[in-house]
C-alpha cells in the first residue's frame, strides 16, 4: 500500500507542475481570463483525482459499505456541478475548460511513461 501512495503523490505532483505550466501558457497566450478557467478546471481535475486517490485507500482497508461506493457517484455529481459552473462563469474559455478537465489524466500518462522508462533502463 506504501508504493500506491508514493505513486499516486507523484502522479499529484506531476498534475500540479502541469497546471502551473497551463496557467502560465493560458495566461501569456489569451489572457487572465483563460488562465484563471484552466486554472479553476485544473484544479477540481487534480482534487478529483486526490479524491478517487483516496477513496481507493479506503477500499484498500478491506471493510466496504455501501457508503464508500456513494462516495465515488457523489465525487462525479460534485465533478459535474463543478464543471457546469465554471462553465457558466467562464462561457467562452471551452479551450481551457477541456484542457483543464483532462489534466489529471495527462499527469497519470506522465507518469506512467516515466515509470516505464525507469523500468526499462533496469
Amino acid at each position: 500500500m506504501t508504493e500506491y501512495r508514493l505513486k499516486s503523490n507523484k502522479i499529484l505532483k506531476v498534475a500540479a507542475a502541469l497546471a502551473t505550466l497551463g496557467f502560465a501558457v493560458f495566461g501569456i497566450w489569451r489572457g487572465l481570463d483563460s488562465a484563471l478557467a484552466f486554472l479553476s478546471t485544473a484544479g477540481i481535475s487534480v482534487l478529483s483525482l486526490w479524491v478517487l486517490a483516496r477513496g481507493i485507500d479506503l477500499l484498500g482497508q478491506g471493510s466496504t459499505s455501501w457508503l464508500k461506493g456513494f462516495g465515488f457517484v457523489v465525487r462525479f455529481l460534485v465533478y459535474a456541478l463543478a464543471l457546469s459552473a465554471i462553465l457558466k462563469v467562464y462561457p467562452g474559455h471551452s479551450l481551457e475548460v477541456f484542457f483543464g478537465i483532462f489534466l489529471s489524466i495527462l499527469a497519470i500518462g506522465i507518469e506512467a511513461l516515466i515509470e516505464s522508462y525507469k523500468n526499462a533502463r533496469t
